[in-house]
C-alpha cells in the first residue's frame, strides 16, 4: 500500500497546481495518479460526448494513453453507478460477466476492479477505474478513500476546465468554423512537444487542405454560403478525431490536426478517416464525393524535434499528396536507418 504521506504529497500537488492544463493533459495525469494511488495494473477514465462512450486507459509501464474500442453493449456500470451515486467494488470480474462485456480493461487478465462515479453537470454519467489482475489483492477502504478524492479533484477540474473554456471562446477559436485558431494551436504543439520528450511520447500532426475543386478557401464572415460549408466542414472533421486531439483553423482552406501520443501509423488512420468522411459527405446542394481532402501527416521526432520543423514537415508531406493526385494522405519518407 502506498504510504499516506506520498498519497497524500500526490493529491496535494494537484490540488494546487496553477497550470492551464488540455483534455488531454488532465487525463493523463488523472491516470498517473490513479495507477500510484491505487497500485493498479490499468486505470480507466470513461466519459461521454454527443452520445458516445470513450474510455481512456493507462496501463502499468505505459506511457501512452490507450483509446479503447466502444463496447458493443452499454455500460453496466453506468447504470449501476447512476443508481446508487457511491463506487462500486466487484472483488472478481471474471464472476461478473455482464459488467465484464462492457467495462473490463483489454490487456489485464480481470481481477478485482474498483470504479468511481465522476460528478460532471453537463455531462452524461462518468467513472474512473482502476483494475487489478487475477490474484491480486481486492481493493481496500483506503484505496476506496483516495479514489474518492482523486475522483472529487477530477470532477472539479473537468467542470472548471469547461467553464474557463466557455469564457476564453473567443480569444481562441475561429470566428467561422468555432474550432481553434492557429495561434492556440501552435501554442498547444509547443507544449505537448515538450511534456513528448519529458514522457517519451510521440506527438503527430496532420496538415489538411480542401482540394481546389471546392471554392472554400476565401471564406469571410459575410459570404454566407462558404462560410456555412466552412463551418459544417469543421463538424465534420472534429466528429472523426478523439477527445483529446486539438482540430484548429490555418489560413484560407486549411486545418490543422494535433495528436498527441499518436504514432505516425496511427496519425495516418485518423487522417485517413477523416478523408472518407469528408469525401461520403454532403454538402449544402453538392452530393457526395464533391468535397475531398490532401492531408500531410508529421511525426516527431521523425519530421521534427520541434514545432517550427514539425509544421514544415507538414506541409511538405501535404504538398506531396498534391502532387500524387490529391484526395489522400501522404507522408514523408522514412530516413535510412
Amino acid at each position: 500500500m502506498i504510504p499516506y504521506d506520498k498519497a497524500f504529497e500526490v493529491l496535494l500537488e494537484l490540488g494546487n497546481s496553477t497550470e492551464r492544463w488540455t483534455g488531454n493533459e488532465l487525463f493523463d495525469r488523472a491516470l498517473r495518479a490513479c495507477l500510484m494511488l491505487t497500485e493498479a495494473d490499468a486505470v480507466i477514465i470513461l466519459t461521454s460526448s454527443r452520445g458516445l462512450e470513450e474510455r481512456i486507459a493507462l496501463h502499468t509501464g505505459s506511457s501512452v494513453l490507450a483509446v479503447l474500442q466502444a463496447p458493443p453493449v452499454g455500460s453496466e456500470v453506468i447504470r449501476n453507478l447512476a443508481q446508487s451515486c457511491q463506487p462500486l467494488a466487484v472483488p472478481d470480474l471474471t464472476e461478473e460477466p455482464q459488467i465484464a462485456a462492457a467495462d473490463g480493461c483489454p490487456g489485464v487478465d480481470p481481477g478485482p476492479v474498483l470504479y468511481v462515479p465522476l460528478r460532471l453537470r453537463q455531462l452524461a454519467p462518468a467513472y474512473l477505474a482502476a483494475y487489478r489482475r487475477r490474484g491480486r489483492a481486492r481493493f481496500t477502504r483506503y484505496d476506496v478513500r483516495s479514489m474518492l478524492l482523486l475522483g472529487a479533484w477530477l470532477s472539479s477540474a473537468i467542470e472548471t476546465l469547461r467553464l474557463s473554456s466557455g469564457r476564453e471562446r473567443l480569444a481562441i477559436t475561429d470566428e467561422l468554423t468555432s474550432v481553434y485558431n492557429l495561434r492556440f494551436l501552435e501554442a498547444a504543439l509547443a507544449r505537448e512537444l515538450r511534456r513528448g520528450r519529458r514522457f517519451g511520447h510521440e506527438v503527430s500532426i496532420a496538415k489538411i487542405e480542401v482540394d481546389r475543386s471546392y471554392p472554400v478557401g476565401d471564406a469571410e464572415p459575410d459570404d454566407s454560403t462558404a462560410a456555412t460549408i466552412l463551418a459544417e466542414l469543421a463538424l465534420v472533421l472534429s466528429r472523426q478525431v478523439r477527445s483529446f486531439d486539438l482540430l484548429g483553423r490555418g489560413d484560407g482552406n486549411t486545418f490543422l490536426l494535433l495528436l498527441p501520443q499518436t504514432t505516425r501509423e496511427d496519425a495516418v488512420d485518423v487522417a485517413e478517416r477523416a478523408r472518407v468522411a469528408v469525401e461520403s459527405h454532403s454538402f449544402s446542394d453538392r452530393p457526395a464525393g464533391a468535397m475531398t481532402l490532401s492531408v500531410g501527416v508529421a511525426t516527431a521526432l521523425e519530421d521534427g524535434a520541434d514545432a517550427g520543423k514539425l509544421l514544415a514537415a507538414a506541409d511538405r508531406a501535404l504538398e506531396r499528396a498534391r502532387e500524387q493526385g490529391r484526395n489522400r494522405v501522404a507522408t514523408l519518407p522514412r530516413r535510412a536507418a
